[in-house]
């Protein structure tokens, strides 16, 4: 008699929470890896025939995307947006011009040339420094996955085929799969890959799914027809859950229910402390469908709007209209709320196909950001005016990324009046007062903040670089990671230096890093007396309860005592004694 298959015991995987909320459901395995290609080649005669099926693939992937996109109701949304790009990539001459030389020179099958052209852009993508960038190799993983099922006449699995509630399991989804969740049942998604920035996790946040991402195996681990635990807010995936634990987790779903509709109460009213202090809690955006949450969340306006995927996986440059009509609709959107843009911080690890740029060493340092810019005028121009432009439709302000010193921003300010000269020539109207700040995230930047202070209207610390450089720390650097350390005492030296210097000359101070958007660091910020905190809008609720429950003059006290500790350890200890004394009821 055969031995009965003992069936899998309940597993519990650790990955990265990308959205919050509990999901409770059946399984729906979505396969998303790239089908395998071997080493084959074919005979002369039948080159025209290999050519000939890779573009009927092509043909066939931009018929679906196509059909995909169409189904998006906005074409403004970051959806439609990213599969505009991925259908781009499909007539990149790049890819198809270099896989139709492999087929012909090297006598190669069509997937097999394909799948080399493919491997090799997603090389480039690998040694990019910046996680979001670095992310949108998927993007490319996911077009080749298309275009090689329909190479091999094989149906591609789609969300759109799902009729009951289920939590998707994958390596990773597609913009084309996240644009049918629009309209789907599905609960929520677990992804081998992904971290907080890939657009994964942005496409759930902006929809409200419970989301984990980067679980490495969940795909592995997964059997067909399991029943699946997603908490968003944990980073836990439970496959095969016991009958105790679904009612644990139905039971926590229903607190979290609770938790979101008092947190909710809060987004509609002011960051004001106890004593009356006013901290505004801004939004850090991506694209202009963020905007919806960021507004629902309670947002004062946006203090971080990223521009660079306007530049990425495109044949050609934005134009400068295209750039002013998307900066047109976040202003117009949030009316007299400010929206900070900031200039594109690309170049030397961040790229886009049509621009050619040598290897860098280290590309972190390198030509990147304003001094990219400052380098190519025609290109930093054509945004400018388009940010110009877009100031008569809302209450735009413009900033520059990773400036070092005065030489910097009086040449980039240099540039802005040509480009106001321009636009005064073409009879195009603009604020003529738009406020022009700097992103503080260089340490050279913060020692000389009180000249730099003089030169603009508003700071902006981005932290997440600041302590990069100040702590010579790679922060996607595996081994060293564990030292990126935003509680060490030279960071909260330098946030209280660029803060004072700028109150010194009368302009206000922000922070768009990752830290402002941590609610355990909320209380040593007000405590630092910035003036503004932008965040991912999902945070915004909770740093307001926080804020409101808070006394400014005592949060001043506590930071003065904590920058008397000389390491990070103690100052966490100290703050975190601190808040669950204040906040009993909130977990840090």
């Amino acid at each position: 008699m055969a031995a009965e298959i003992p069936h899998p015991k309940m597993q519990i995987l650790h990955g990265i929470p990308a959205s919050g909320g509990i999901a409770i459901g059946k399984g729906f395995f979505l396969s998303r890896a790239l089908p395998r290609s071997v080493h084959s080649t074919v005979s002369r005669e039948k080159l025209d025939e290999e050519v000939a099926a890779f573009h009927r693939a092509l043909a066939r992937s931009k018929e679906q995307l196509n059909a995909i996109r169409d189904s998006v109701r906005d074409p403004e949304s970051d959806h439609y947006q990213i599969l505009t790009v991925h259908l781009a990539l499909l007539d990149d001459s790049m890819v198809v011009d270099q896989t139709v030389r492999l087929i012909r020179e090297n006598q190669y099958k069509a997937d097999w040339a394909f799948n080399k052209v493919l491997q090799n852009l997603l090389e480039s993508f690998h040694r990019i420094e910046d996680p979001y960038l670095r992310e949108r190799a998927n993007d490319v993983r996911q077009i080749g996955h298309r275009v090689l099922e329909n190479l091999a006449g094989n149906p591609v699995d789609s969300i759109a085929s799902i009729k009951e509630p289920v939590v998707v399991i994958a390596h990773d989804l597609s913009p084309a799969d996240t644009a049918q969740i629009l309209n789907s049942s599905v609960l929520g998604f677990a992804t081998d890959v992904g971290s907080k920035t890939s657009h994964t996790a942005i496409t759930a946040r902006s929809l409200g799914i419970p989301a984990v991402v980067g679980l490495e195996k969940v795909t592995e681990e997964y059997v067909p027809g399991d029943g699946v635990i997603l908490d968003g807010e944990a980073g836990v995936v439970i496959l095969r859950p016991t009958p105790e634990k679904v009612r644990e987790y139905q039971d926590k779903r229903k607190a979290y229910g609770h938790k979101i509709r008092d947190l909710a109460k809060f987004a509609r009213l002011p960051a004001i402390t106890r004593d009356n202090k006013t901290l505004k809690l801004h939004a850090n955006i991506e694209f202009p469908e963020e905007t919806d949450i960021a507004l629902r969340s309670g947002a004062d306006g946006i203090g971080l709007y990223r521009t660079e995927f306007l530049f990425l996986n495109r044949k050609d440059l934005p134009s400068e209209e295209e750039h002013y009509q998307t900066y047109k609709l976040v202003a117009e959107r949030f009316g007299q709320h400010p929206v900070t843009i900031r200039t594109f911080d690309l170049g030397g690890d961040k790229f886009a196909s049509q621009i050619e740029l040598a290897d860098e060493m280290n590309p972190a340092m390198g030509l990147r950001a304003i001094r990219f810019c400052l380098k190519e005028r025609d290109i930093f121009k054509a945004q400018l005016r388009a940010i110009l432009r877009a100031s008569v439709h809302g209450k735009v302000r413009m900033m520059f990324p990773m400036i070092s010193g005065i030489g910097e921003l009086r040449s980039a300010l240099a540039v802005v009046e040509e480009a106001k000269a321009e636009l005064k020539k073409r009879r195009q109207p603009y604020d003529k007062e738009i406020q022009i700040g700097i992103m503080v995230e260089i340490p050279s930047a913060a020692v000389v903040a009180d000249l730099l202070a003089r030169e603009v209207k508003f700071f902006s610390i981005g932290t997440n670089d600041l302590i990069q450089y100040a702590l010579a720390i790679d922060r996607i650097n595996e081994h060293v990671s564990y030292l990126y350390e935003p509680l060490h005492p030279a960071i909260l030296r330098l946030i209280r230096r660029i803060v004072e210097a700028g109150h010194d000359a009368g302009i206000p101070v922000s922070m768009c890093g990752e830290m402002a958007g941590e609610p355990l660091y909320s209380y040593l910020l007000l405590g630092f007396g910035l003036d503004e905190l932008s965040m991912n809008a999902t945070a915004i609720p909770r740093v307001k309860r926080i804020i409101r429950k808070s006394n400014a003059y005592e949060a001043k006290e506590f930071a003065s005592s904590m920058l008397l500790h000389g390491m990070a350890v103690d100052i966490e200890r100290g703050l975190r004694k601190k808040m669950d004394d204040l906040f009993p009821d909130e977990k840090f």
